[in-house]
């Protein structure tokens, strides 16, 4: 169904059977890699540890499961849970979320996916999130989703 000979970097390239590039376009490369704020892909030489060090520094929420670096829950707060206060508070970013999680998903179209049905999270922004949450919350935490009507699923 597809011709080999076409560039396969957009749906646009594909309508418009413009000949396969050797190469991305630059700025096609720049803009990937400053959207992820993660280390360059594309050093051969750096140490696989430095992508497992940038593991551990994720974090995962208690409520949502939704994964970012403590840092970005610290500037942008937990879009799902504006409620739980974590932006510019590094406290509670510290006692509302948990580097003890199992699993990833990356969630593009929370409302028309079926994982997202299946793991509860089809009203969640998109983004990355935890499968299971390997921590109980704190109990301040769970006393806050008793009051919002929120109850964390157990997992036998």
């Amino acid at each position: 169904r597809f011709n080999l000979g076409v560039a396969a970097c957009c749906r646009r390239c594909l309508r418009c059977a413009r000949p396969r590039s050797s190469a991305r376009p630059a700025a096609m490369a720049q803009g990937l890699e400053r959207a992820a704020d993660v280390p360059a892909h594309l050093d051969r030489n750096k140490p696989p540890d430095d992508f497992v060090a940038l593991n551990k520094s994720l974090r995962a929420c208690f409520v949502c499961r939704l994964i970012k670096s403590e840092r970005q829950f610290e500037d942008q707060g937990c879009e799902n849970c504006p409620w739980l206060g974590l932006q510019n508070d590094r406290g509670r970013v510290a006692d509302f979320t948990t580097s003890q999680f199992s699993g990833m998903i990356s969630v593009m179209d929370p409302s028309t996916s079926w994982a997202t049905k299946w793991l509860h999270l089809s009203k969640s922004v998109p983004g990355c999130y935890t499968l299971v949450v390997n921590e109980e919350p704190p109990g301040n935490l769970q006393d806050m989703m008793e009051d919002h009507g929120i109850r964390r699923p157990t997992y036998n």
